[in-house]
């Protein structure tokens, strides 16, 4: 048992995921939020590792009430079904004691810095009107344990490049998370210059997707610079395709072989003489 609080992000309502699942489970995003803390607070009360054994996604319906929300999870890559049961992905960065341990002591050095940036009030001083700055003309910093000066060279690479622009100042959670990685930093400028030699895609891959990890295949990069998209022609929006088919084990495939060997037998046999015609 992890403990009796668990870490959940300002800003998961606005999260791409959250945002899909509302879709797939025909929730409101404020519902999929609470169920998500449903869920979560029970593998954070029952699990160290993030390893359920000997559950399915039809249980987690029956936990947040609310049926194809498991398969949702599965679908945007916060749940995984194992040969034994249910994976939580990246628990150890949410639930477990040290992630705790992390934010607690992340609020306090904020809160230390913040104190220490208090100065006396400065003098009564006389106000002129100018004129209202554009929305896109405030300049957001990133948040969380990113450098700003990181982001801003990361966003002027990336404008730079075949991928779709960001015109935003503010960095969105994916990009925040892999700038704190040294060795992703070290390698997305070759990332970067890779996209425009690759026919995987039909539209621009988003910065999003660029700093993006997925289930089960890891990071978005790290596939990128293997090769996994090297002259390749995307057909259709893999990220809502249905899950391949899996194969029949054990009677059924018993009994699908036989019949297809019966089959096979009677397309061998010889075709009864035909009758004389009158």
């Amino acid at each position: 048992m992890a403990g009796d609080w668990i870490k959940m992000r300002h800003d998961l309502v606005d999260d791409p995921a959250v945002i899909r699942l509302g879709r797939l489970s025909t929730l409101e995003r404020d519902a999929v939020i609470g169920k998500l803390f449903r869920l979560w607070s029970w593998a954070d009360r029952h699990s160290q590792t993030g390893e359920i054994e000997g559950l399915d996604v039809a249980w987690v319906d029956d936990v947040v009430g609310s049926d194809g929300f498991g398969a949702a999870l599965v679908r945007v890559g916060w749940l995984v079904e194992t040969a034994t049961g249910l994976c939580f992905p990246r628990f150890d960065r949410h639930c477990s004691d040290t992630a705790k341990a992390r934010a607690l002591t992340r609020n306090r050095v904020q809160a230390t810095r913040n104190a220490a940036s208090v100065t006396p009030a400065p003098p009564p001083v006389t106000l002129i009107a100018l004129p209202e700055k554009r929305r896109e003309e405030v300049q957001h910093l990133p948040r969380g344990d990113c450098d700003p000066e990181a982001w801003q060279a990361f966003q002027a690479a990336w404008n730079a490049g075949p991928g779709k622009p960001w015109r935003m100042t503010a960095a969105p959670p994916q990009a925040l998370e892999r700038l704190t990685e040294p060795d992703w930093v070290a390698a997305y400028p070759a990332g970067i210059g890779k996209l425009a030699k690759v026919r995987f895609f039909q539209t621009p891959v988003s910065l999003r997707q660029f700093c993006g990890i997925e289930a089960n295949k890891g990071r978005f990069l790290d596939r990128l610079l293997g090769g996994e998209f090297d002259d390749l022609t995307k057909r259709g929006d893999f990220g809502d395709a249905p899950a391949p088919a899996k194969a029949w084990t054990g009677e059924v495939a018993e009994a699908f072989e036989r019949t297809r060997r019966k089959l096979a037998a009677m397309d061998k046999s010889p075709s009864p003489p035909a009758e004389p015609s009158r």
